[in-house]
């Protein structure tokens, strides 16, 4: 960022807020005090009705605001919130944009909207749960999306889940998604000659190539319909009791949950799995809490897995 745009970005954020302290600037656009204080110094002399001084923070002179378009309070409530999603859920880059424009809606409210804005702030929390996935770090979703836009490849290093290793792939990405407290994105790989998922926290690396893509793709709702559609799921019924039910958590879905009805102080959960192996290895987990009603093919290979158990 130059000086300029830096500039202009600090005037979006001083019509943002009741006040802004020099360092809340300079940590936000990595520069050092003395550079904010001569930025600040520089909008003055340029006719930016500033008031404070160093210390104590900047505002501008009540009244003075660029003309943008209004935002009710209503919508500029719902951007807070998702504000606070954002921060545990985007990378770095697509955060900090966010923020961003956030700044620029807090500019355009009326003085007594941003004070209850500001003051919102204090009373939205999303906290960071144990549970979820390392955050994507660095400037990944922005440049697949461009890429997804401009329809030029991408390489990206990717480390895989299963056995940790990682390959340098070309990839035409095709849609981003967001499930179970992560993001991914569908592309065609040219490693594999075949449409592949990505988990964006295993890309490692980006780079964005002038490559056009190679082919005319699919609509999304149809690649992936064709991607994750099976003929040959399996059906599982199971009966968990409460205990096992708030254990087990959303990895239920991810383990194929179609249905699920209490019964009494049970739940009878209905499962389609691809993989009757996979699926009992994760049973395991909580079987002492549970039983498998169908089918009896899993109850064999629990059986199985059981008797193979070495202590």
């Amino acid at each position: 960022m130059n000086r300029l745009e830096r500039m202009s970005a600090i005037l979006v954020k001083l019509q943002s807020r009741p006040v802004v302290t020099a360092r809340e600037i300079a940590g936000q656009f990595g520069v050092s005090l003395r550079t904010v204080y001569r930025d600040i110094h520089s909008l003055e002399e340029s006719g930016i009705p500033i008031c404070g001084e160093a210390g104590l923070g900047y505002s501008l002179v009540d009244g003075f605001r660029l003309p943008p378009l209004m935002f009710t309070t209503e919508e500029a409530i719902s951007f807070l919130m998702a504000e606070k999603l954002i921060s545990h859920h985007a990378d770095d880059d697509t955060y900090d944009a966010f923020r961003g424009g956030m700044d620029k809606i807090r500019a355009v409210l009326k003085a007594a909207e941003k004070d209850f804005l500001h003051g919102l702030e204090d009373y939205i929390r999303v906290p960071k749960s144990e549970n979820f996935p390392p955050p994507v770090s660095g400037n990944v979703m922005q440049p697949l999306l461009k890429s997804l836009l401009h329809k030029r490849c991408v390489t990206i290093e990717y480390r895989a889940g299963y056995n940790e290793k990682t390959t340098l792939r070309t990839v035409e990405p095709q849609g981003v998604f967001f499930m179970v407290h992560c993001w991914y994105v569908t592309a065609w790989c040219t490693l594999r000659e075949a449409y592949r998922t990505f988990h964006l926290c295993r890309i490692r690396n980006i780079t964005p190539l002038d490559e056009p893509f190679s082919r005319q793709h699919p609509p999304l709702d149809e690649l992936v319909q064709m991607m994750y559609s099976r003929t040959t799921d399996t059906k599982v019924v199971l009966r968990v009791n409460q205990e096992a039910n708030k254990m087990i958590g959303s990895s239920k879905y991810l383990n194929g949950l179609a249905e699920e009805q209490q019964d009494g102080n049970h739940y009878v959960q209905i499962y389609e799995t691809y993989s009757l192996e996979h699926f009992a290895r994760w049973y395991m987990s909580f079987a002492d809490k549970a039983e498998i009603l169908e089918p009896q093919e899993l109850k064999t290979i629990v059986k199985e897995l059981i008797g193979s158990i070495r202590i």
